[in-house]
């Protein structure tokens, strides 16, 4: 079609132009040249004829169509099959053989009917139960081509879907479809269809498959769409929320489309809460090794001087859950491999670590203890370009506290100048424009004295010397005006990367003709006749006009009108035909590699140069023009004082508008932050090679560390990442240490918002903040706004509770939805109480609840003592997280007259909220608190409250003079530091002074009046 479309386009031009032609040449010249003229254009027409026919594409038959089709897939087969590109990930737990991996049938709440899955009314359950090496004999028999793999963080979803597609055998049968592995986060439905995202994405990942086929996204497409190709989508839990509903919608509207899906079970789950299942889609789940194929596979695969070590670690796998647990998935377990592969290291360390301090810290141990292991390793290839172990964790260290105080789990490039301070880049805006203006007025410098010496009026002289004379004063007033203009500028965030783009062709030559239509009527038939009409014509205009040909005999303003508007026409017309875009945005962020869409960047700002200089030697030229023309200039500066000008001004252009590009920062970023030794010069070099060991992984456009606690612990106990919201957190835990609830609270508030909104909701640092704004909302009864945040969270997932008791907090969820009596309420907490106790399964939450309702039944007695109950588990090792426990309890004892225990007890709370429990989901916890916070908002009128503070504190002081005591300077110290606790350099220092203003407010006489004032110094929002 498009090949017709420029046949019958260039026969058009060749018809057009003979038109044209025979009328000059009749005009010009006799009859006999016409002739000539047309045999010339026949002769033409004949060679092209010929030409076509000649390299005329010819369909070719069915049977060479199915038999390259074959072909094809046959190479696309050979090509999975050796692609390197995984290797280092496979070899992690497929040596010295493949670690067991198991799946079963995902239960029936997350199956569709096995009718649709079957694709008849007469089919019936399929046991897709099994172990590694048969996934895709087992997909074979599914007959809608459609399955989902689900299954915790770290479960081997990558591995399996590797080995998949690595599984199918060489000689393949004729309609077999090939597995091919993508990445599902760089898939925007919004921007591409799934087809046509799929043969993109096979296109980049195997560049060599149909390379020498001149229509090769035609190929690939039949091969898709023949269902030739089994897309493997792996990582779907890694797309973000919103566009991860939007793919799983795409892929229910084709219902025939086969594939293979990889996603976390809590994401899908969550999904399933608010999205239909996928349709005909199979559902299995992996399950954990078991412990004896663990300890096997750790001791054949550790090193010979680590043999008699592994031995004894695995003996006691069996007997020690918490261990057991911690290597429950193969990313622990390869972690744990390749920790302790060095001589000198003992896992027999893990023993005894397991025993004092749990699972976690074994998880966080093989994770520190991974990450040298990588680092010494070989893995990569021989071309990597490699770092010294120690050298390499600093600049992995720096990036991980670079992330932490920016609450940011993924890496963009383009991001890095957010580690330099705002005091930095506005000096660098400053000396940028400096720059700029420097570079205009020196390169001006001769066409602003001929000026000079050509203008009548001696001010404008002057003025005009004067600039050409003192480009340093100018020079300086930039900068200095400039850089204090950036300093007191909020926002500035990242600029993302652009690119070059061709926006020009026919459709934009006439769009370019019509916008030069209406601008030429309006700025030169009007606005020139309107300025021109008062004035008398020179001699210079007039001699003008009288060269153009055709020209009626108007008046003269008039006339300039309208050649002005030609010109402008005809000027807009071929700029839009012929318009190159500098700055057209990267469409396909998620898909390009960090290289490529660096020198796309960096070739748009180095091609912004070109329209630059050349419109701004046009500006300066039409200007010197018009000046000239109207009689203002007596003549005409030197042509080449004016094209210097013209370049001094584009270059000055081009530094204000794409010196601030991201390229630019990102290499002044990285530059700076090399000098200092954080990151080093070849910071995407490094980042391929921390890649290449596995430490890191790209998707979406960003990169992020292969496992969410990598991050935290490579940060750990660095000061820059501290910054952020840890400043804010640690200000909040000031003002609760001094009874400042409700401002703590909003504080706390503030940083649970900015943490869901940037790392999600079921982030550890996330976690903390909302159980930190829960204690001090309870504390200060603000139960409208805990509602609020609760309501940030996604609902949880279902678990695997017994239906008795599934079903008894059902019905508390309804009781509480459909404010029910407190005494249905009390009976139903109860039972829910007796249910979990007799299952074992008890972990107090519904012992909380009991107590918050027997709270708000007004029996306080009865509260106090079971929130004073709940709390005295914690010196058995609880740790569960209780913040409205802790809260309630604290403002009980204020209540009390105890305002010391009521402060211990917030504190210690606060210090539990940085420990997250290994035992108890987030968001079931989530749901809890949401109980125990609607039915206190039942009972609570805050406002009520607020007024009954505000009229008691008026009564009380009527009549006496304004205190300026300890209390009160040190309130005004706290809203100070509050104030500039955002600051980049005055936030640390903020929270340092707030320290001693919380020491001097948390004597036990200023913390009854502090809770019991009228309003508090600050709310949230």
């Amino acid at each position: 079609m498009r090949r017709q479309v420029w046949k019958w386009g260039l026969l058009g031009v060749v018809a057009g132009l003979s038109a044209a032609g025979t009328a000059w040449v009749w005009t010009r010249y006799d009859f006999e040249k016409v002739n000539w003229a047309w045999g010339v254009v026949a002769g033409v027409i004949a060679v092209y004829v010929v030409l076509d026919q000649i390299f005329l594409t010819r369909p070719a038959t069915p049977v060479a169509v199915a038999a390259h089709r074959q072909a094809l897939a046959d190479e696309l087969a050979e090509l999975v099959r050796r692609d390197p590109a995984d290797d280092a990930l496979l070899r992690t737990v497929d040596e010295p053989y493949p670690l067991p991996v198991r799946w079963r049938n995902a239960p029936e709440r997350l199956q569709p009917s096995w009718r649709s899955i079957g694709r008849s009314s007469d089919a019936g359950l399929l046991d897709l139960a099994g172990r590694d090496g048969t996934l895709w004999s087992h997909y074979r028999r599914v007959p809608s081509g459609r399955l989902l793999l689900l299954g915790p963080a770290g479960s081997g979803k990558s591995i399996i879907a590797l080995r998949m597609a690595r599984e199918s055998p060489v000689h393949r049968e004729p309609d077999a479809p090939v597995p091919v592995v993508l990445s599902a986060d760089s898939w925007d439905p919004d921007r591409l269809p799934f087809h046509d995202w799929l043969v993109d994405r096979i296109g980049r990942r195997y560049p060599q498959l149909a390379a020498d086929s001149p229509r090769r996204d035609a190929v690939l497409r039949d091969l898709v769409e023949t269902d030739l190709v089994v897309p493997v989508l792996d990582g779907l839990d890694e797309v973000p929320e919103d566009r991860l509903i939007a793919c799983l919608e795409e892929l229910n509207a084709l219902p025939t489309q086969r594939f293979v899906l990889t996603c976390r079970t809590s994401v899908y789950e969550r999904y399933l809460s608010q999205g239909e299942k996928l349709r005909g889609t199979a559902v299995v789940i992996l399950e954990p090794p078991a412990p004896a194929e663990v300890a096997d596979y750790l001791v054949d695969a550790a090193p010979y001087h680590q043999v008699d070590n592994w031995s004894t670690v695995a003996g006691t796998l069996d007997d020690d859950p918490e261990l057991a647990g911690a290597l429950s998935t193969p990313l622990m377990v390869a972690m744990a491999r390749s920790a302790f592969d060095a001589p000198g290291t003992d896992p027999q360390d893990l023993v005894p670590l397991a025993r004092e301090r749990g699972r976690r810290s074994v998880e966080d141990q093989l994770l520190t203890r991974a990450v040298d292991a990588a680092l010494r390793s070989r893995r990569g290839g021989q071309g990597l370009r490699r770092w010294a172990p120690a050298r390499a964790r600093a600049y992995l260290s720096y990036l991980a506290a670079h992330l932490e105080s920016l609450d940011l789990r993924e890496f963009r490039w383009w991001e890095l100048p957010a580690a330099l301070p705002r005091p930095f880049w506005g000096l660098v805006d400053g000396l940028r424009a400096g720059l700029a203006v420097w570079l205009a007025v020196a390169l001006a410098r001769d066409a602003l004295t001929g000026t000079a010496a050509l203008v009548d009026e001696r001010w404008v002289a002057d003025l005009l010397e004067w600039t050409a004379r003192r480009p340093d004063v100018l020079t300086a007033a930039a900068v200095v005006l400039v850089a204090a203009f950036a300093l007191l500028r909020r926002g500035g965030g990242s600029v993302p990367p652009v690119r070059v783009a061709f926006t020009g062709g026919p459709r934009a030559l006439a769009m370019g003709m019509r916008d030069g239509l209406a601008r030429g009527a309006a700025s030169g038939s009007l606005l020139t006749w309107a300025l021109l009409w008062p004035l008398p014509p020179t001699p210079q205009l007039v001699a003008v006009l009288e060269r153009v040909p055709g020209l009626p005999p108007w008046s003269v303003p008039t006339q300039a009108g309208v050649v002005l508007a030609v010109v402008v026409c005809a000027y807009n017309a071929v700029r839009s035909a012929l318009r190159v875009d500098v700055a057209a945005p990267v469409d396909d962020l998620a898909a390009a590699r960090p290289d490529e869409t660096v020198r796309a960047d960096r070739a748009a700002t180095i091609a912004a140069t070109v329209p630059a200089v050349a419109g701004s030697v046009l500006q300066v030229l039409v200007l010197m023009a018009a000046l000239r023309l109207t009689g203002v200039l007596s003549g005409m500066p030197p042509l080449p004082t004016l094209l210097y000008a013209g370049v001094g001004l584009g270059l000055g252009r081009w530094l204000l508008s794409h010196g601030r590009g991201a390229w630019v920062r990102f290499a002044v970023a990285r530059g700076v932050l090399a000098l200092r030794r954080r990151t080093p010069l070849q910071l995407l070099s490094f980042l391929s090679y921390a890649e290449a060991v596995g430490l890191l992984r790209y998707g979406a456009g960003g990169y992020r560390f292969r496992h969410g606690r990598l991050q935290g612990r490579l940060a750990a106990r660095s000061a820059i990442a501290q910054r952020g919201t840890r400043l804010s957190e640690e200000f909040g835990l000031e003002l609760a240490r001094a009874g400042y609830w409700t401002e703590a609270l909003a504080v706390f508030a503030d940083v649970t918002r900015t943490r869901v909104a940037n790392i999600g909701p079921a982030d550890d640092l996330t976690a903390a903040a909302l159980r930190r704004a829960l204690l001090a909302g309870a504390a200060a009864r603000e139960w409208a706004l805990l509602a609020e945040l609760l309501a940030l969270m996604p609902p949880p997932a279902a678990n695997a509770s017994t239906v008795e008791i599934q079903a008894q907090r059902e019905l508390v969820a309804r009781l509480v939805a459909g404010r029910a009596p407190l005494v249905e309420l009390v009976s139903a907490a109860e039972e829910l109480c007796r249910r979990e106790e007799a299952a074992g399964t008890a972990d107090l939450v519904a012992e909380e609840f009991l107590a918050v309702v027997c709270y708000a039944e007004g029996d306080v007695d009865a509260a106090r003592a079971r929130l004073a109950r709940l709390w005295d588990t914690r010196s058995t090792g609880n740790d569960l997280p209780m913040p409205i426990v802790a809260g309630l309890l604290a403002r009980l004892l204020l209540d009390g007259g105890d305002p010391i225990a009521a402060l211990t007890v917030c504190h210690q709370e606060m210090l539990f909220a940085d420990q997250p429990p290994h035992r108890s989901d987030l968001f079931v916890l989530v749901q809890r608190w949401s109980w125990s916070v609607e039915v206190m908002r039942r009972v609570t009128d805050e406002r009520a409250e607020l007024h009954g503070r505000v009229r008691r504190a008026m009564v009380e002081r009527r009549g006496r003079p304004i205190e300026l005591g300890r209390r009160e300077l040190a309130e005004i110290g706290l809203q100070a530091s509050h104030a500039v606790l955002g600051h980049p350099t005055l936030g640390p220092l903020a929270v340092a002074a707030s320290r001693r203003f919380a020491s001097a407010l948390a004597d036990p006489n200023i913390v009854v009046r502090t809770v019991n004032r009228s309003a508090p110094m600050w709310r949230a929002g």
